[in-house]
């Protein structure tokens, strides 16, 4: 049975309403993230960012802590949910473009069921 405010999502997980939306301004480093080697709940990307792309994660990552993160899976455009890692800088962006090299992670990460699917979850619970 679930708790009024929350939503039931997938692997009988309940999630609290209020999810961090991936911000716009970074969707071309989602472009990057892919399932790491060995672990289908953790997801990896090495990219080169602008300017304004690191002062981006660095004020979302800092809002996001300890919150559930949502985003869009590439390959799939599946929609999952995840926790941030705090962002690693690798130094020097490879192609010369931007200002820093910078390995994103995302850990516990889940599918979410589409909406419908979650009212229909709901109305059972």
């Amino acid at each position: 049975m679930a708790l009024p405010g929350t939503l039931v999502i997938h692997r009988e997980v309940i999630m609290p309403e209020l999810v961090r939306e991936w911000p716009h301004l970074l969707n071309r480093v989602l472009a990057e993230v892919r399932p790491a080697d060995g672990r289908g709940d953790c997801y990896v990307a090495e990219v080169d960012l602008s300017e304004d792309e690191l002062r981006a994660l660095n004020l979302f990552e800092a809002s996001a802590r300890h919150e559930h993160v949502a985003f869009t899976d590439p390959a799939t455009a599946q929609g999952m949910f995840a926790y941030l890692n705090t962002p690693v800088g690798l130094g020097k962006p490879l192609d010369g473009s931007g200002i820093a090299r910078v390995r994103i992670s995302f850990t516990g990460v889940q599918t979410m069921l589409p909406l419908k699917a979650r009212s229909e979850t709901r109305a059972d619970g």
